[in-house]
């Protein structure tokens, strides 16, 4: 090349704006470096291909307009032989890997004739706008912002004067409310102490009336019992047909009317005298299993015992109930299996929960609201023998430790008894 001859190809390959040639039927011709640089292309992959089969609309955009706009332009260009600036376009850019790049583009296309006044040649430069429409964008959603912000600070301004007067009158309402519902509060708090006392004095003034009509009922059962049993022993020769039953009617119901008398006794003496001491529960129990090893022979019993707490406790009452639950257990076996008890305790942070849980008859979900009543039988005097007050016993044993007893059972299967008792335990 001469010194003084001009290399056009690479002066418009090093062109710092954005190029492209076209032919008049819109076939790329050549384009510079910095348009391909900025439309993600190569130059071999480009020349020879039509311009709208290169740079397509994206298909994800149903608004994009940027192939028809172009089009339009390019047309007007061709038929009217004049230079033609397009408004800044939106037109998306594919990426190597097929997906879209968003682009705002400022185009103009330029006619290049020939010697003839003929479209030879058409100049396709833009000017990459991306980043000014971002920002115009960001700024014009910032005004907008701002707008909205002082709008609202105003609103607020009106409305935190209007609320201090509506906050100092509620404040004024609220502070004559609490005074009332205090008032309100305290009087209740009295009455339900005054009811609580009462109820107190009526609980104890059953337990006595229960004692002492027991007590009182004792003297007249001895002697009917007594002549009951004389008149078998002395006039059983003279007696005949249904008197002979009838007297022994007679002394049965005697008996468990004694039995019964007995119970009740029992039952008002439970908390009589009674005082907390710290008891080895793990010690009553083996104490127990002793006393009612005769019983657990018979039934060929098994009864395993974890680990049991010391605790502060009403010994006594503490012994019955867990010999009432051992009891029971043992009394409501299957026929033919031999029973299997578990006796386990574990804590929280208030209270002592203990459970015995068994392999017995269960008790049907129905049954289970009527236990801890007091003479409520489930089953009948030949199938089981009692009284029926066993579980009231230990549901009042258990409210004297100010806790609460349940049981979870599955007829057939066997049944948990769950009671606890508080750690905090005070001397009534």
């Amino acid at each position: 090349m001469k010194e003084n001859q001009i290399d056009f190809a690479h002066l418009f390959d090093s062109l710092p704006g954005l190029y492209l040639i076209l032919s008049k039927d819109l076939t790329i011709i050549t384009a510079n470096k910095a348009y391909t640089r900025a439309t993600m292309t190569n130059k071999e992959d480009i020349v020879g291909r039509g311009m709208f089969d290169v740079f397509p609309d994206n298909p994800e955009d149903e608004s994009a307009d940027g192939v028809s706009n172009l089009s339009k332009s390019l047309q007007s260009v061709i038929k009217n032989k004049m230079p033609h600036t397009m408004a800044v376009q939106k037109y998306d850019v594919k990426r190597p890997d097929g997906t879209f790049e968003p682009r705002y583009w400022s185009p103009i296309n330029i006619p290049v004739l020939d010697s003839e006044n003929e479209i030879a040649y058409i100049i396709h430069r833009v000017e990459d706008v991306t980043e000014f429409v971002e920002l115009k964008k960001e700024k014009a959603r910032n005004k907008e912002k701002t707008i909205g912000l002082e709008k609202k600070v105003n609103e607020m301004e009106v409305e935190i004067i209007k609320r201090s007067g509506e906050i100092q009158r509620i404040n004024n309402e609220l502070e004559d409310r609490v005074k009332e519902r205090t008032s309100e509060l305290r009087e209740k708090e009295l009455l339900l102490e005054n009811q609580n006392k009462r109820l107190k004095s009526q609980n104890k003034e059953l337990e006595q009336f229960t004692y002492i009509t027991s007590h009182d009922l004792q003297e007249p059962l001895r002697t009917l019992i007594s002549f009951s049993q004389r008149l078998e022993k002395e006039y059983k020769s003279e007696l005949k047909g249904r008197a002979i039953q009838y007297v022994d009617f007679i002394s049965k119901a005697s008996m468990r009317m004694k039995e019964l008398v007995k119970v009740l006794m029992d039952y008002s003496r439970i908390g009589k005298e009674k005082e907390i001491t710290f008891v080895d529960s793990g010690q009553i129990l083996e104490e127990i299993l002793s006393d009612m090893s005769l019983l657990i022979n018979e039934n060929s019993a098994e009864i395993n015992i974890a680990e049991m707490p010391k605790l502060n406790a009403y010994s006594v009452e503490l012994r019955q109930l867990f010999q009432n639950l051992i009891g029971n257990s043992i009394k409501f076996r299957k026929k033919d299996i031999p029973p299997r008890i578990k006796i386990k305790a574990s804590e929280d942070e208030d209270q002592w929960l203990f459970s015995v849980e068994d392999n017995g008859i269960g008790i049907e979900e129905e049954n289970i609201h009527r236990l801890f009543i007091i003479f409520k039988r489930l089953h009948n005097r030949h199938e089981y023998e009692g009284t029926g007050i066993g579980l009231a016993h230990s549901k009042k044993i258990v409210e004297m430790h100010e806790g609460n007893i349940w049981v979870e059972s599955k007829f057939g299967v066997g049944s948990i008894f769950n009671f606890t008792i508080t750690k905090n335990l005070k001397q009534a």
